[in-house]
C-alpha cells in the first residue's frame, strides 16, 4: 500500500494510540466493585479463594480500548473500509465498563473443555461457547478459523516477503525486524487496531509479529478469516 501523498488533516498514528486527541482509540472505563459484593463473595471455596490471592490477585489487566468512529469521518481509508468488509466496525467501537476484580476471578478460575470456556464466579457457573462467543460480541464467524498461524488453505498464496511488500513504505529494509514505523500510513493504523482492540497484547507494541503481518494480509487481500 502506498505511502499517502499528504498529511490527513493532521491525524498521526501517535494520536490514534495515545488517545490525547478527541478522536482515536481511547480507554474503556474501569469500574470498582462495590463493597458490598466485593472479594469475600467472589468465590464459593476455600481452594478458589487461595488460587485467586496467589496467582491472580495481583495481576496487571490490559485495559480494553475502543475506536472513536468520528475518527473517521472526515476522509475515506481503505483500512477502515477493510474492517467494515469484515463486520468489526460494532467490535472495534465497542465501549463497555469492565471490572478488574471480576475479570481476576474469572480467569483464576477458568478452565477451557471442548472449545469453551468454563469458569465460576460469585458461585455461578458460566459456559462460553463459540455460539455464545459470537453473540456477545457481534463478531461474523465466517471463514477460515485462525489460530494464530499461516493456515494450511493459504500456504501456497503467503510470502513474508510479498507480505512485507504489501504493507511497509518502499524504503524499509525487507531483511529487518519488521517495526510498525516501517508500515505505509494506513497499514500502521490497521497494525494499531490489531495489537490494542482485535488481539490485545501488553507489550512488543511496536513489534509487527508474524501473527500480525498475517492478518494484515489477510485483510488487505480480501481472505474470509474466523
Amino acid at each position: 500500500m502506498p505511502e499517502p501523498s499528504k498529511k490527513r488533516k493532521g491525524i498521526s498514528t501517535s494520536s490514534v494510540a495515545t488517545g490525547t486527541r478527541s478522536h482515536g482509540a481511547s480507554k474503556a472505563q474501569t469500574t470498582q466493585i462495590p463493597p458490598s459484593i466485593s472479594s469475600p463473595m467472589l468465590f464459593s471455596s476455600e481452594e478458589q479463594r487461595i488460587r485467586y490471592n496467589s496467582l491472580f490477585s495481583s495481576r496487571s489487566i490490559i485495559d480494553s480500548k475502543f475506536v472513536d468512529l468520528a475518527f473517521f469521518d472526515d476522509e475515506v481509508f481503505d483500512c477502515f473500509q477493510a474492517f467494515q468488509n469484515y463486520g468489526l466496525i460494532q467490535f472495534i467501537s465497542m465501549k463497555l465498563p469492565f471490572y478488574p476484580e471480576l475479570v481476576r476471578a474469572f480467569y483464576s478460575n477458568l478452565e477451557i473443555q471442548e472449545y469453551s470456556l468454563i469458569s465460576e464466579v460469585y458461585g455461578i457457573k458460566m459456559v462460553i461457547d463459540q455460539f455464545l462467543f459470537f453473540e456477545l460480541t457481534q463478531l461474523p464467524s465466517d471463514g477460515v478459523p485462525f489460530e494464530g498461524t499461516l493456515d494450511d488453505e493459504w500456504k501456497f498464496d503467503f510470502s513474508v516477503s510479498d507480505a512485507r511488500q504489501l504493507v511497509c513504505t518502499n524504503q524499509v529494509d525487507m531483511t529487518e525486524r519488521l517495526l510498525a514505523k516501517s508500515l505505509a500510513f494506513e497499514c500502521r493504523i490497521m497494525h494499531y487496531l490489531i495489537v490494542h482492540i482485535l488481539l490485545p497484547r501488553s507489550s512488543n507494541l511496536a513489534q509487527v509479529s508474524e501473527e500480525d503481518l498475517i492478518i494484515m494480509w489477510v485483510f488487505l487481500t480480501g481472505r474470509q478469516i474466523d
